[in-house]
């Protein structure tokens, strides 16, 4: 005879974010088998997350039209911010690609911009003036630093180009300029490498002439003065405490090539493909007596594009073929690869790594207004985000999927009482986006869903009849269509359509969307039945939202189910 009907709740389902390395048979509530488009709030509950918003569509740029040309598609790319006094200016680097009926490239242009806010609430991107590059199409992967108020472009094969707030100029047309040299002549004409950094008053760069064994570091506080060998080939260059920096000697597995270069805590890392050097000594003369030292190295991880990797408060996270990785813990560990960040997704993680062909359309984001670390594979247009404040109790980060970004690079900044995200790299013509509000730039929703593990409720021999499943719903703004799902032995076979309700914000309330997750309108939490059926061994519960307009989060799921005999 079956059993009384039980009533299990489970508060705040997900809120450890994903888990696919455990068994869905043992999950625990508190992970999620799936967690699309969400993100874990500041209650602790799973939710939805903002939206790719329009920021800018407004181009203005100056290029000819190929007569064959039938469409065009307007895409960003790198991106990088520029105080000016007590303001920010953002630079992105712009491609146009022109292409015949027949789908041909008929012509492609490339610009660096800058991002203008003509009005109050309008932006426009705005083409300036560059001198002609070796190859401008590698302007697509620029690297752009801030250094002693200006701001530096570097990428692949060409000249450096520089910005001080109103002119572009190239690096070797700079007053002052000093090409790398020795006693036996100049080694580079231009410093044009594409890994670069500005830390302890000098640029540090790599790629220079395609060699990324050779790290080239600029003069003291002057970003275009470089290496002389301290013979005096150029006069007026004597005083130069610029250098060169040779690792080919010094990788740990005895060969690999600079990825990334970045500084931290008074040392500079030097990130190979496979290895991971870190120097100290670097904030004096690094040529001087006790100076420049390898202080450590590590084989087996290493960085996969140099992008990949972001300071974040103390540490330095970097994603590595073995997953998301904390500097501190990849130091004590050395090669072993135990304090993986991303331990909760680690086949899922590293699979979608190996299977992206161009590894540099891989990277890496820290927002901190929102806590969120952004890994993006922009080859698959999938994220996976980790929430920054507290870890799961496996030890790695607690981390949701994002699916369809439309977007390569993603800058955070702040200007004045500002905090904004942008994204770039958007296709399709999408311009600039911006990580906010609750409504997409295409006007479509996008879906919020969740999956629970198998649930066996402590008994896993007895079949279940489930009977109701109550969500207890967060949500503001605009009602939003919403589906219960409900299944066993792993398949959602069964689905429910509901209307989550809202509470729409003051006609004339300041934040209709607001700086907090949910901004300024009144959140509102009901509860949702829906009326089940089916039987099996364990029981799989699902909810997906579609959010346009809205948000929505998952407070509590309840269920009501039989226990019958055991099988």
């Amino acid at each position: 005879m079956a059993q009384q009907q039980q009533n299990l709740t489970f508060s705040s389902p997900g809120y450890f974010g994903l888990n696919t390395e455990e068994s869905p048979l043992n999950l625990d509530p508190s992970y999620a088998l799936v967690a699309d488009n969400a993100v874990v709030d500041s209650n602790g509950r799973i939710g939805s997350r903002k939206a790719f918003a329009e920021y800018t569509t407004a181009f203005n740029l100056t290029y000819s039209t190929d007569p064959l040309t039938t469409s065009e598609d307007i895409q960003c790319h790198s991106i990088g911010a520029y105080p000016v006094g007590g303001n920010v200016e953002v630079l992105v680097t712009v491609s146009v690609t022109q292409q015949s009926a027949a789908g041909a490239i008929t012509q492609q242009d490339y610009f660096l911009c800058k991002v203008n806010n003509p009005s109050s609430d309008v932006f426009e991107v705005d083409e300036l003036t560059i001198p002609s590059l070796t190859d401008a199409s590698k302007l697509t992967n620029a690297q752009m630093v801030l250094f002693n108020d200006l701001f530096y472009v570097f990428s692949e094969g060409n000249d450096p180009l520089i910005y001080d707030g109103s002119t572009v100029e190239a690096m070797s047309a700079s007053s002052g300029y000093f090409a790398p040299e020795d006693d036996t002549g100049v080694l580079a004409a231009k410093v044009n490498g594409d890994v670069a950094c500005a830390a302890y008053g000098r640029l540090w760069v790599t790629g220079v002439e395609g060699d990324y064994q050779n790290i080239f570091y600029s003069d003291l506080l002057i970003g275009n003065r470089w290496f002389d060998g301290k013979a005096t080939v150029t006069p007026g260059n004597e005083t130069s405490t610029a250098g060169i920096i040779d690792v080919s000697e010094y990788w740990p597995n005895g060969q690999d090539r600079i990825v990334g270069l970045v500084a931290h805590n008074n040392f500079l890392l030097v990130f190979g493909r496979n290895s991971l050097l870190v120097y100290t000594g670097v904030s004096e003369d690094p040529a001087a007596i006790g100076g420049l030292t390898l202080s450590d190295s590590i084989n087996n991880i290493g960085l996969v594009s140099r992008d990949a990797v972001a300071r974040i408060g103390s540490d330095v996270i970097f994603i590595d073929d073995s997953g998301l990785r904390s500097l501190g813990r990849t130091i004590q560990e050395k090669s072993a690869p135990i304090g993986s960040l991303s331990v909760n997704i680690h086949k899922d993680f590293t699979s979608i790594i190996d299977a992206t062909e161009n590894k540099s359309t891989i990277s890496l984001s820290y927002w901190i207004s929102e806590n969120l670390v952004v890994a993006q594979f922009a080859e698959k247009s999938t994220a996976y985000v980790f929430e920054s404040r507290n870890p799961a109790p496996s030890g790695g980060l607690k981390v949701t999927r994002w699916t369809n970004t439309n977007f390569n690079r993603a800058l955070f900044y702040e200007s004045g009482d500002n905090a904004r995200v942008l994204l770039t790299g958007s296709r399709n013509n999408a311009g600039v986006l911006e990580y906010k509000e609750f409504l997409e730039y295409t006007n479509e929703p996008y879906i919020f869903k969740f999956e629970t593990g198998q649930l066996s409720f402590g008994s896993p021999a007895n079949k279940k009849f489930l009977k109701k499943i109550d969500y207890t719903l967060a949500s503001s703004f605009v009602d939003a269509q919403a589906v219960a799902q409900w299944g066993y032995n792993s398949r959602l076979e069964y689905s429910k359509p509901f209307t989550v309700t809202s509470t729409p914000p003051a006609l004339f309330g300041q934040a209709l969307f607001g700086v907090s997750l949910f901004g300024g309108a009144q959140i509102n939490i009901r509860r949702y039945k829906a009326n089940t059926k089916g039987s099996g061994e364990n029981v799989v519960i699902g909810f997906r939202a579609d959010i346009k307009g809205n948000s929505c989060s998952i407070q509590e799921i309840n269920v009501q189910t039989l226990l019958g005999r055991i099988n």
